[in-house]
């Protein structure tokens, strides 16, 4: 037996969970206690959430014949690929891990400081003064610009067009509704589906140029992957790489702008707690491949247990970016663009919002972002 949850149907529980998505896990929480049940479009089977930091740490820490990370993502895999870290699991997962992860640590991380400063001021020369912006579009282009020189050791303008012609889509509620709902070659969907073939016809010709520097794309062609698996890697961080980076950003600046603050010495105390606030993404679910108990329910095989990082970090620590052999692998990379670029418009400009009311959180693609976009006003200090 199940924990209870909402009764809806599936269909109505996906629009709650796509519009009102923190309101719907409040109410969920409030009205069944935890653990708590939900069915959406976007998993194969129900979802069982906890925000318990014990039974979150017990999950995180599962042997993978017992929660198996990925089946969770599958509804991506008709844009990251089959091949793709988010999707795969057990040995092959941890392979691809280990394969990426370096470039995103250590010595090799912070090489990356000074090229993200000087595209993070480059981009600020561009941003209006004094009246209203989008702060989240503004970042989707700077992260984008980022992670494509750490995996190209270039840029790529057409390839940049192509992916946020495709991650635009998702980010319409109607269309993200769509999406979820009508999977058809057709609409909405059908018009990703060809915005997804545009990303992997320029992708295959990046993978077949000669390499001529040293990236992540040259790392990966020297660990024998065929094209299909190239493919699917590059496009899983080019996406997953700037999305969820952007939209913290964006949430950054929103905030300050709400209250303002000196980040130009330690923004971390700043940048730690916008994301326990405000986090990018609402869980992160494995399934089970043998009954499980949880907060005394003992799930059958074929669910999902889901920590819920929203309701998580309102009891306290964050766990912004998951835990376990599936957590994030550019954890340090995206903290590390966070901290440069927060620094950078903190020694430019103060921020002001332009109205008094705070943005409320919509999902746009995977993540929780601003429902206005990060509206705010820049103002020059100098």
């Amino acid at each position: 037996m199940l924990p209870p949850g909402p009764k809806a149907p599936s269909a109505f529980q996906t629009i709650e969970w796509i519009v009102r998505p923190t309101h719907f896990l409040r109410q969920a929480q409030a009205k069944y206690g935890e653990p708590f049940t939900i069915r959406t479009a976007w998993s194969d089977a129900p979802m069982v959430l906890t925000s318990d930091p014990e039974e979150i740490k017990r999950a995180y820490a599962a042997p993978p014949d017992v929660l198996q990370g990925g089946d969770a993502a599958d509804f991506l895999e008709p844009f990251v690929g089959r091949n793709s870290l988010l999707v795969l699991h057990g040995d092959e997962h941890l392979k691809q891990r280990r394969l990426v992860l370096p470039p995103f640590h250590g010595e090799a991380l912070r090489r990356w400081s000074d090229t993200i400063s000087t595209l993070a001021h480059a981009h600020l020369d561009t941003w209006p003064t004094g009246t209203p912006f989008r702060a989240l579009p503004r970042m989707q282009e700077l992260t984008l610009e980022i992670i494509q020189r750490v995996i190209f050791g270039s840029q790529d303008a057409e390839l940049k067009h192509a992916l946020r012609s495709a991650l635009d889509l998702t980010q319409s509620t109607p269309n993200l509704i769509a999406m979820s709902l009508v999977q058809r070659d057709f609409g909405p969907y059908g018009r990703f589906l060809k915005a997804v073939e545009r990303i992997d016809e320029l992708v295959y010709a990046r993978i077949d140029q000669p390499s001529e520097t040293e990236s992540i794309l040259d790392l990966l062609k020297q660990s024998g992957a065929t094209r299909e698996e190239l493919r699917d890697q590059l496009v899983t961080l080019l996406a997953a790489g700037h999305e969820t980076t952007a939209t913290a950003l964006a949430w950054a600046l929103e905030r300050l702008a709400r209250h303002p603050a000196d980040l130009t010495a330690d923004p971390q105390p700043f940048i730690d707690e916008v994301l326990r606030t405000r986090p990018v993404l609402s869980i992160t679910a494995r399934k089970t491949l043998q009954p499980y108990t949880l907060a005394g329910h003992t799930l059958p095989e074929g669910v999902y247990v889901a920590p819920c990082i929203y309701l998580a970090n309102r009891r306290g620590k964050p766990i912004p970016f998951g835990g376990g052999t599936r957590r994030c692998v550019g954890a340090a990379f995206a903290t590390l663009e966070l901290r440069e670029v927060l620094r950078a418009v903190s020694g430019r400009f103060r921020l002001r919002p332009p109205r008094a009311q705070g943005e409320r959180m919509r999902r746009r693609s995977i993540t929780l972002a601003p429902a206005r976009g990060a509206e705010i006003i820049a103002d020059p200090l100098a």
